[in-house]
């Protein structure tokens, strides 16, 4: 006697595989295993795969098939809006010292109306209110040099 598993836990298993790509970053493997399931689900439901192979079979064919043949079109549909470049770059924008930068140290800079992290990799200190030029950002981190027009700034705040 082989083994059958109902149609309804093929589609429980289904929707659980569904709900775990949307919460889980996993690229639409998980969600190809879960249209496995649920055209397992479908096709048991209406008594084309009696047995357990027979379901095992088919989830693994479909599951293949869809993840092989339709992966790559789902991610450029996914990805199709999104930027490939630099989207906001901070680099070359000019901050204001709101702590004196000793040289090779770090202080404090306001750009873009926040307060940021800086490092003044120059050999010489950089004074309160006055403007520098972002060089690069290291993570939450500016680099900082002294900006050409580097004239004091009447108000930081």
């Amino acid at each position: 006697m082989e083994l059958e598993v109902a149609w309804w836990a093929w589609m429980s298993l289904g929707l659980l595989l569904l709900i775990v790509e949307m919460l889980l970053p996993t690229d639409f493997f998980v969600f190809f295993t879960g249209v496995g399931a649920l055209v397992t689900a479908l096709v048991t439901g209406i008594g084309l795969t009696p047995g357990l192979m027979s379901q095992a079979v088919t989830f693994a064919i479909v599951s293949v098939v869809t993840l092989v043949t339709m992966r790559g079109w789902m991610r450029r549909m996914m990805h199709r809006d999104m930027p490939t470049g630099a989207v906001d770059s901070i680099v070359g924008e000019v901050a204001t010292t709101l702590s004196e930068i000793p040289a090779n140290g770090t202080g404090k800079v306001l750009l873009r109306g926040s307060p940021w992290n800086a490092r003044n990799e120059g050999s010489v200190a950089i004074p309160v209110g006055v403007r520098v030029r972002v060089d690069r950002s290291e993570s939450i981190t500016l680099v900082v040099s002294l900006a050409p027009n580097a004239n004091p700034v009447q108000s930081v705040h």
